[in-house]
């Protein structure tokens, strides 16, 4: 096996740029039923793929926040506040783990609450969301929040 020596940042941009040209609500649906279009099912990289996603998603959608909820008996919640507030086909626990633990790498946010910034270089342009964690007695969620665009 190939080790990957590329940083969650710049792989997290490098699926964001990817998928531009795609229906990110449809490519999300698959990603949360499983599907992840990586041959190895490699949960790393659907995991990142969720996320870019999730990212490209939230950006078109023009929308406030998206909030990944995970309680303590494995419930997860995936909520789009944009035109609306409204839920979409949430991703397994495991994957919602794995999507949280990468986005703390990202950010190196270790605490139970915090919030940074992340920019990506999205082709010839950037964008800057904040990813905002808050954990509390085995609850997690994971937000990230968009720029009014």
């Amino acid at each position: 096996m190939i080790k990957d020596d590329r940083n969650y940042h710049l792989r997290l941009q490098e699926f964001c740029d990817c998928y531009m040209e795609t229906d990110p609500k449809k490519e999300l649906e698959k990603a949360a039923k499983g599907v992840s279009g990586d041959p190895s099912g490699d949960l790393e990289e659907h995991a990142l793929k969720f996320l870019g996603l999730t990212i490209f998603y939230g950006a078109s959608e023009k929308a406030k926040h998206i909030s990944l909820q995970r309680s303590t008996e494995g419930k997860v919640l995936f909520t789009v506040d944009a035109k609306g507030k409204y839920q979409l086909l949430p991703p397994s626990t495991k994957l919602a783990d794995r999507i949280i633990s990468i986005a703390r790498s990202i950010t190196h946010v270790d605490a139970d609450q915090g919030k940074l910034p992340v920019s990506l270089g999205l082709r010839n342009d950037r964008i800057e969301v904040h990813f905002q964690f808050d954990r509390k007695a085995g609850d997690e969620t994971f937000s990230i929040l968009f720029p009014e665009l």
